[in-house]
This record gives C-alpha cells, sequence and structure tokens, in this order.
C-alpha cells in the first residue's frame, strides 16, 4: 500500500512555516505486502533562513528530492502527524552555512560534513524494514536523507539467498583466514578500550564444524570470528554476489569488493564509524545492532586511533556503558535491533555501530565508494564524484 502526500506548498514552505500539514492522498492498492510509505511530494527553490542562503541547482528544484517517512500498520492520520513533526525537525539550519564552506578533500572536514548535515535529521526511534525501492526512489528519497533502513526483499531470487553452512564449506572451505580473531571478548582493553584480541589461523571449513556444533573447539578455536575476509573469489563475483541495485554504472567503480564477517555467538565488534555508506546483507544467522545517530557522536567517547575516528570507547561490550565513567552516554539515544537472514542494512556513513552475533552468523557487506550520500544533495562536487563513480559503466 503507498499513500501519496501532496501539500500545497513546497517543502521548504513548509518547513518555514513549522505548520500542520493538510494533505490530499490517493490510496493505490499492490499486490505486494510492503509497509505503507510516504512521499513528501514537492520541490527545492533557493531559500534565505538568516544568514544562509542555500542554493539547489537546476536538476534538483525540478525533482521531486526531499523527505521519506518509512513506517508500518499505521493509519493516516498518525502519517500526517509523524510527518509534520518530521517536516518541523528537519527545517534548514543556519549551521548549513558552515557545511558548504566546508573543504571536503580530507577525510576529517568530510566527516565533520556528515554530522552537521546528520542535524537536520529527525530523532528516529527505531528502524523501518520496507520493501526495496526502485533505483530512482532510493537516489531521491533515502539515500540524500541519510537515515538507515532494512531492505526485507533484496536478496529475493539470488545465489545469495540458497546459502547454507553446508554449500559454503562445499565450495570454499578450503579457504585459509590468518587474521580471525579468538579469545576472550572481555579480556584486557587497551587505554583507548579497544579488546586486546588473540588472532590465529582457521580454514572456513574447520571454522563452520566449530560455530554449528559439528564439533567441540579445541583449545585455541573459542571465540572465533573471521572479519572483513573475502570469500567469494574476485573472478566469481559478478556471478555469485548481488551488488545494490541502486546506481546504473560499473560495480567495481561504485562498490569495494564484499567482505565476511563470520562469528561464533558472543563475539562483536566494537562501536565504531565506518568512512564509507554501507550496505549489509545478513546471509545466515542473526545479529544484533546497536546504531547510533551521527548526532550522539559527543557522547560516545571516540578516541583518534593512528589519525583516524575509530572506536567508540563507551561501546567496548554488550553491556551498558559505565555511566559513571562515561557520564555523557546518558544523553545518546541507541537504537536497537535483530538482522535476520535475508534481509539488507543500509548504514549511512556517520552511523555508529555495535554488532554482535547471536547465533552462528555469516553477513557479508560491501562499501559505497565516494562521499556520503547524505552530502549529494548538497554539494556540486559530491554530485560529480557519485556520477563518476557510480553511473558511468
Amino acid at each position: 500500500t503507498s499513500i501519496w502526500f501532496t501539500p500545497k506548498s513546497t517543502p521548504l514552505e513548509f518547513m518555514s512555516k513549522g505548520a500542520i500539514i493538510i494533505v490530499s492522498f490517493a490510496l493505490a492498492i499492490t499486490l505486494a505486502l510492503c509497509p505503507v510509505v510516504i512521499f513528501f511530494n514537492g520541490q527545492y527553490t533557493i531559500v534565505k533562513r538568516t544568514d544562509t542562503v542555500v542554493k539547489v541547482d537546476k536538476r534538483f528544484s525540478e525533482l521531486d528530492v526531499s523527505l521519506m517517512v518509512f513506517s508500518e500498520g499505521k493509519r493516516k492520520e498518525e502519517y500526517a502527524e509523524d510527518y509534520g513533526d518530521l517536516v518541523e525537525n528537519i527545517g534548514l539550519q543556519s549551521e548549513l552555512k558552515k557545511v558548504l564552506s566546508v573543504n571536503q578533500s580530507s577525510p576529517r572536514a568530510a566527516f565533520e560534513t556528515v554530522l552537521a548535515l546528520s542535524s537536520l535529521q529527525p530523532h528516529i526511534k527505531n528502524i523501518s524494514r520496507i520493501c526495496t525501492p526502485s533505483p530512482e526512489a532510493f537516489r531521491s528519497y533515502i539515500a540524500p536523507v541519510g537515515l538507515p533502513v532494512i531492505f526485507t526483499d533484496m536478496l529475493k531470487g539470488t545465489r545469495l539467498a540458497d546459502w547454507s553452512w553446508d554449500m559454503i564449506k562445499q565450495k570454499y572451505g578450503n579457504q585459509i583466514f590468518h587474521n580471525t580473531r579468538q579469545g576472550d571478548y572481555s579480556s584486557k582493553k587497551t587505554s583507548y578500550g579497544k579488546q586486546i584480541i588473540g588472532r590465529t589461523s582457521v580454514s572456513l571449513s574447520d571454522f563452520i564444524d566449530v560455530a554449528t556444533g559439528k564439533r567441540k573447539p579445541t583449545k585455541g578455536e573459542e571465540g572465533l570470528y573471521v572479519t572483513k575476509q573475502k570469500v567469494i573469489p574476485t573472478d566469481e563475483l559478478e556471478k555469485e554476489f548481488y551488488y545494490p541495485p541502486f546506481y546504473p554504472g560499473s560495480h567495481k567503480r561504485c562498490y569495494l569488493e564484499p567482505t565476511a564477517w563470520i562469528g561464533v555467538p558472543g563475539t562483536f565488534t566494537q562501536g565504531h564509524i565506518d568512512s564509507k555508506d554501507n550496505y549489509v546483507y545478513q546471509i545466515l544467522g542473526d545479529k544484533r545492532w546497536t546504531i547510533f545517530s551521527p548526532q550522539d557522536y559527543e557522547y560516545l567517547y571516540y578516541t583518534k586511533v593512528k589519525g583516524s575516528l575509530e572506536w567508540s570507547s563507551a561501546l567496548n561490550s554488550p553491556q551498558e556503558p559505565n555511566l559513571e565513567k562515561f557520564p555523557l552516554y546518558a544523553k545518546a539515544n541507541p537504537i536497537s535491533f535483530v538482522l535476520h537472514p535475508g534481509e539488507v542494512l543500509y548504514l549511512p556513513r556517520g552511523w555508529t555501530h555495535f554488532v554482535e552475533n547471536l547465533t552462528p552468523a555469516l553477513m557479508i557487506n560491501t562499501w559505497r565508494y565516494g562521499p556520503a550520500a547524505i552530502t549529494e544533495l548538497w554539494s556540486e562536487s559530491s554530485r560529480a564524484e557519485i556520477h563518476k563513480r557510480c553511473f558511468l559503466t
């Protein structure tokens, strides 16, 4: 079911008024059992707000590039109320003047841009699960807003949907992973809170036998977690892997080569921020994700490691952070959910995430090259870079 709201003013006029939205709608019944999706159907214009002038080029002003709200199981009256809150919260702020003038050539400056733009986002309390949108809808309504979402059906009909532990063992079991995490995940920490975890070598076949309980782990096989490893050979990617279907250009130019994360229950990855927009495929098993908006960045006690932003000192175990040690964490707004087999998480850059394996689990992810999608609407250089990377064959 899709409900379309067509306002009597443009989105930015509504933002400036902070008014209650009066809408007309048309109800279209589809065969797909998808959540309701609301499109705010309007156009961006040049808008003056205090000392800020936001200019959007002709290509974007001609599109219905604005906002999208995802939700499930609500009546249309509740949608209108939710949307009114979103419009009020996402209004343009004078901070954009700083954002638009930032030199994004350095990683730190680019990340500051993401943080500033995220101040325009509404506060969300949970993550939405939706059917996979069209490429046009994703690029126009989802990516520029910079909010995470789960696609429930993206892998249906693909080779990845047929994966099983037995199939993986038979096809890829002879691979050896030499940097596999191993050990007690509640063990000693570094000065910036990162676990000091042992490393070992293990074949994928042996790992699967241990993870699925076909045999007990030997000494040195406890707490195994294969992280950021290539399982599918490069020459088989186009046949075996299903890349996100949202950009028409070359997969090799648009996305990093997919990597696998395979862990036994209880293993986890400490809270951190990725440097690129992330597409996460849950293939087997369940993983619990706890994510935080970029707006919570200052509450998570990040420490620079080797000149880059890396680990959150507050998020180094599945337990709630100690508020005596990390008092600002009380202001953060964690969003927790379980990612199930067949689901794909879109996690924009800037979102902190702590991930724990609840069962023997296999996840594959790919990052998109180029700047964060949230910067595309506001930056000509970002649009040019994304076009170069992901629209050209």
